[in-house]
């Protein structure tokens, strides 16, 4: 007993002491290295993730002047003298913990380079004025980096605006936070109304959201356009003026977000930023850049990710192709010659129309290539497909390479459905090969579709008991509204609204004998007997708080729920009829009493069940339920209806 004790103490100190050392900060080492400064990390003992490749650390320093890099233990000059605030971000790959904190150092700088700097940022890949890049994917709860990287390729001094838009509107959530926004290149902070006041006059702008254009399209009319369109796009964004840019100059923004922890659910969903240019020469067009990027996890390199996760199954188009991207990196100390990249379709998905979109690095098809050259061949297995690179170069993340990216590489195809498929999600995941090493197995790409809303509508009339046995139509007429998902595959609940207008209840009393005189004007008669009957109106609301229902195929649905009822008003009549007899000759009277109008009067309460056919799932129908009130002198009826789902 004792000893089992100790072991759960054990255990229990271990968790403790692995939860504090992910709260260890990132430490950064400095040491001059004659007129330059080296930095080294500190950093806690990296704890493997069970079945990953070997866990290591990729780094991000964040110089204090505007200046980065992604070297483990970066040499650099400082251009000028002074006391720095050095960041360093630290990613641990494979590791089951949390990256390391982040805390800003002060660095004092006493020493200018003597020469030229050779600084370079190997920033750039692309021809345009702007690009982002993040130090790792975004993990919720923590932070990352966004570099935002501009430059003047003209041979005029530049001068405009940046704008970077975050958190799309169809992920129905904020997943982004600004938690700091660091400028070292005297970048002034503004927004879409300063922008579209020092635009022409032909523009305007109000509350952040520009207005319509006024004039000829021309490159003003982009930009506009553009402008508009990634507000439609997003619901945040930031804005920032700098000035006096200089040709062939390159400048650095970095702006650090927080992945908010809702984004859990929201783990392998491809997620975007955009950024744009606005030059305040309206004569200049705008550049504009979109970074795609997953939410993580856990920091693995090799990632899996479905572009169009969320597919809007009301316009579904079989023609429309579901999109994916298999990225790899080599994680090794030397170069990789060849890679493999296996995948299996989803069966929702045909093989046949499976199409390479866009390869990294780029080669051309096997089949064009020459001997020797580097290509990519495409292989399909039944329902699998092989996408193999050949002949290239792809450094290892571990050698002393200058850009990071190069080690780095992508697969990108895309694929149509069979038919349209089922609501359900589906997915599938890709296997890595260097070199013929074992494979590496990423995460798991999952697309699902849009869940959707579907309102429709529903008439009916109520059966109820006759008093002679069996039913008649005698019950109310009713119209509702009802609201349940789009196209439900699985058991789904239903709300549904009705109000009941015309509805009466009926209750006839039996003849009473009484067998007793009477005179009436004078004249003698005898009272043989009397009977009551009761009649209330009354126009009710009824709501279904629970209804669970089930879709057997297209074409049959069951449900079972319970509904509340209450009257909304009501009036009662009640009709005495008295049965006399004088000299022999029979004859009646009747009299009759009408209550006031009662408003928001009884409630009833009834469990149901009942069974729907049609299109079921999206469209017409008609049904049958089953109810059963919990009180009344008539307690069971039948309602049937017809009613449309849109």
């Amino acid at each position: 007993m004792q000893k089992t004790i100790w072991v759960i103490v054990f255990l229990l100190a271990g968790a403790k002491m692995g939860l504090s050392q992910d709260t260890l900060p990132a430490q950064v080492r400095v040491m001059e290295q004659g007129d330059s400064i080296r930095l080294s990390a500190g950093l806690r003992p990296l704890r493997q993730m069970a079945g990953a490749p070997a866990a290591f650390y990729t780094y991000f320093w964040e110089l204090g002047d505007g200046r980065f890099s992604f070297d483990k233990e970066p040499v650099y000059a400082y251009r000028d003298t002074g006391t720095y605030r050095v960041r360093l971000y630290a990613t641990n790959n494979y590791d089951d913990g949390k990256a390391p904190p982040t805390r800003p150092r002060p660095v004092k700088v006493r020493k200018t380079p003597a020469g030229r700097n050779a600084w370079a940022s190997h920033f750039f890949h692309g021809s345009g004025e702007i690009e982002l890049k993040v130090n790792r994917y975004p993990r919720p709860g923590e932070n990352f980096v966004t570099v935002v990287g501009y430059r003047n390729q003209g041979a005029d001094s530049l001068s405009g605006s940046i704008v970077l838009f975050y958190n799309e509107r169809m992920m129905d959530r904020e997943g982004f936070a600004l938690a700091d926004e660091r400028c070292y290149n005297a970048e002034q902070r503004s927004s879409l109304s300063d922008l579209a006041i020092a635009l022409p006059p032909t523009w305007n702008g109000q509350g952040g959201v520009v207005a319509a254009f006024t004039g000829d399209f021309s490159t003003r009319s982009a930009t506009l356009s553009m402008l508009r369109s990634l507000q439609n796009l997003y619901t945040r964004h930031t804005v920032l003026h700098f000035s006096g840019m200089a040709p062939g100059e390159e400048k650095f923004i970095f702006l650090e977000m927080n992945t908010l922890p809702g984004m859990l659910q929201d783990t392998n969903a491809t997620v975007s930023f955009s950024a744009m240019l606005v030059p305040d020469n309206t004569a200049a067009p705008p550049g504009r850049y979109q970074l795609d990027m997953p939410v993580v996890s856990s920091h693995d390199p090799n990632r899996f990710m479905v572009k169009s996760r969320r597919i809007n199954y009301r316009f579904f188009r079989q023609k429309k192709p579901v999109v994916y991207r298999v990225q790899f990196e080599n994680t090794g100390t030397g170069p990789a010659r060849d890679v493999s990249v296996g995948i299996r379709l989803p069966k929702q998905l045909d093989p046949n129309s499976l199409v390479l979109t866009a390869v990294s690095p780029p080669c051309p098809l096997c089949d064009s290539a020459g001997s020797g050259q580097s290509c990519v061949d495409t292989v399909h297995r039944g329902d699998s497909v092989f996408f193999r690179l050949h002949h290239i170069y792809l450094p290892g993340i571990q050698q002393r390479i200058a850009d990071p990216d190069s080690s780095t590489g992508f697969i990108e195809y895309a694929a149509r459905f069979r038919k349209k498929p089922p609501k359900i999600p589906f997915g599938t995941q890709a296997s890595i090969s260097f070199d013929g090493h074992p494979p590496v197995t990423t995460n798991r790409a999952t697309a699902r579709f849009i869940k959707g809303l579907s309102p429709g509508i529903m008439a009916g009339y109520s059966v109820l008991p006759s008093p002679g046995g069996g039913y008649s139509a005698t019950g109310p007429l009713q119209f509702g509204y009802v609201l349940a998902p789009y196209a439900p595959v699985r058991p789904y609940f239903q709300v549904e609204a009705f109000v009941g207008l015309l509805q009466q209840n009926v209750l006839t009393g039996p003849v009473v004998q009484d067998n007793r005189d009477t005179l009436i004007g004078g004249l003698p008669f005898l009272i043989t007997g009397h009977r009551i009957k009761t009649t209330t109106h009354y126009n009710s609301f009824e709501v279904t708080p629970l209804h669970y229902r089930y879709n057997i195929g297209k074409y049959v649905g069951v449900g079972l729920g319970a509904m509340v009822q209450v009257d909304i008003s009501e009036q009662t009549t009640v009709e005495q009829t008295n049965y006399f007899t004088a000299q022999g000759i029979a004859t009646t009277s009747v009299s009759r009493t009408t209550s006031a109008v009662k408003y928001l009067g009884d409630w009833n309460a009834a469990p149901f069940a009942d069974v729907q056919f049609g299109l079921v799932k999206g469209g017409p129908f008609i049904g049958a339920r089953y109810i059963r009130l919990l009180k009344g002198n008539l307690t069971d009826r039948f309602f049937f209806y017809l009613g449309v789902k849109l």
